[in-house]
């Protein structure tokens, strides 16, 4: 038996104070983190997460309902009808961007195109059961909202009770017209002008709608890439990843998160002399079992990272391992599996017998994952997160 137990993977969730517009988040960070665990509670190899929201917050990366309308209003000059395409169904991640549609002075016509039986992220709006016994062929068939009514039933959402049906149509008002289905190819035809709210199958969405003719094609991606009137932005996702941050106003993905993991990571080393990992973490890549949601809504589960996060976990089955090497001592088998993995750092080879069942997910989605179960999503007011043994 080993003199001393060595704690495995440990995540903490840190305490700050509530993080404003202007503050530096570096210093809070550094400082949340050593008040916690002590200078010498910190090692190398340890990694230190911070959640977008607070980094964004700091940065005062904030859209206004005008702001978003005077740039759709502008990438979408001349038209009069607008498709939104494939939006998730979410009060606090769409109903903002909807309005602002809503409200451009140009458009007489919406047409919000809704996926069944569920959305990009699994939000449901049939059982599936009520589907397969329907006679409806969700590839093919393209619904209007009564008429999705009346095969289908009227949608109840699993967790918050809505039907998004009846919200999205409520914020067009008279201008607003619910069309199911995900057939893309079919949607040109009812609208040339599409704004893609796809999120991780934007890129396809995009390819199928302008091979089949529409005229204009932009998404989330493409709409507050730039400032207007000096308003926040994100040049690389725009409003992917937005939420309500104060009536209609949205606030965006952080800006420059390489820049913030890097100056996390030389700060600590300066006032510790421990060289950590540093990451930017936003949703976690889960998915929920009992609403089958994937609750991954934002673009990434980490728009940055340092260096040594990137890749695959090197690591080998160690109930395999063990299983093969009956009779032997556990000291015998940790000195196996040590081998095992060094063999397997030094030929990257995932496909050996003593890998079997280490999925290669990306060591930043797991650790990003991680975290954002640790900090959750309320009012913990832990939104820095220290993750220890795991690299």
């Amino acid at each position: 038996m080993h003199e001393k137990s060595k704690p495995g993977v440990i995540s903490r969730g840190i305490k700050t104070p509530i993080i404003m517009p202007g503050d530096d988040v570096v210093k809070i960070v550094v400082d949340s983190v050593i008040a916690t665990v002590g200078i010498e509670g910190i090692h190398d190899k340890d990694a230190i997460g911070t959640t977008e929201a607070v980094v964004a917050i700091g940065q005062n990366n904030i859209v206004s309902q005008a702001e978003i309308v005077k740039d759709l209003e502008a990438k979408f000059a001349g038209a009069n009808s607008i498709a939104v395409v494939d939006p998730i169904q979410s009060r606090n991640r769409f109903m903002a961007i909807l309005k602002a549609v809503a409200a451009m002075p140009s458009i007489k016509n919406i047409y919000v195109v809704m996926t069944y039986p569920t959305d990009e992220v699994g939000n449901r709006l049939v059982p599936e059961e009520v589907m397969m016994e329907s006679g409806v062929n969700p590839y093919r068939d393209v619904l209007s909202q009564e008429e999705f009514y009346e095969k289908l039933g009227k949608p109840c959402h699993p967790f918050t009770g809505k039907d998004y049906m009846e919200i999205y149509k409520g914020i067009c008002g008279e201008k607003g017209r619910i069309v199911m289905c995900n057939d893309f190819a079919q949607v040109p035809a009812i609208c040339g002008d599409i704004l893609v709210c796809s999120i991780h199958r934007r890129a396809m969405v995009k390819r199928i709608l302008l091979k089949n003719g529409a005229h204009r094609v932009l998404d989330l991606s493409e709409i507050m890439n730039s400032p207007v009137d000096g308003s926040g932005y994100n040049e690389r996702f725009g409003l992917y990843g937005s939420n309500i941050q104060d009536n209609d106003d949205l606030k965006l993905m952080p800006r420059d998160c390489d820049k913030f993991v890097k100056a996390v990571q030389e700060e600590v080393f300066k006032r510790t002399g421990k060289k950590v990992e540093s990451y930017v973490f936003g949703d976690g890549a889960f998915k929920d079992p009992v609403g089958g949601i994937w609750e991954l809504a934002d673009p990434t589960t980490t728009p940055g990272y340092t260096e040594g996060l990137r890749g695959t976990p090197e690591e080998v089955k160690l109930k395999f391992i063990a299983s093969q090497h009956k009779g032997m001592t556990s000291e015998e088998i940790e000195k196996i599996v040590a081998e095992e993995k060094e063999a397997r750092k030094a030929v990257k080879d995932i496909t050996n017998t003593a890998s079997l069942g280490t999925t290669p997910r990306q060591i930043t989605d797991l650790i990003s994952s991680l975290s954002d179960l640790t900090t959750g999503s309320g009012d913990r007011q832990t939104p820095v997160v220290l993750i220890q043994n795991y690299l």
